[in-house]
């Protein structure tokens, strides 16, 4: 597996599965870490704008709670979102 690269395989960020840790792949250099952080922190901060901006109908009909969605939309861009189990 030491063949893949590492960007072209994303991993869902609020992921925790220790198996995704677990594979050898070559640590990526600095300046592509922290980028890829930005990244991350970027498309988290749009998720939440999104999720604060979706009315308390669609959210029902979507199986989550407005109290709920609106906790994890008011969550800072660097924080995951709670695990729902």
């Amino acid at each position: 597996m030491s063949h893949l690269r590492r960007d072209l395989f994303p991993v869902d960020p609020f992921c925790e599965d220790p198996t995704l840790t677990s594979v050898g792949l070559p640590r990526l250099p600095l300046h592509r870490r922290i980028l890829a952080k930005l990244r991350l922190w970027r498309e988290r901060a749009r998720t939440r704008n999104t999720l604060a901006e979706v009315d308390e109908r669609a959210l029902r009909d979507a199986g989550i709670a407005p109290a709920q969605a609106a906790f994890e939309a008011r969550q800072p861009f660097w924080r995951r979102l709670r695990s729902p189990h």
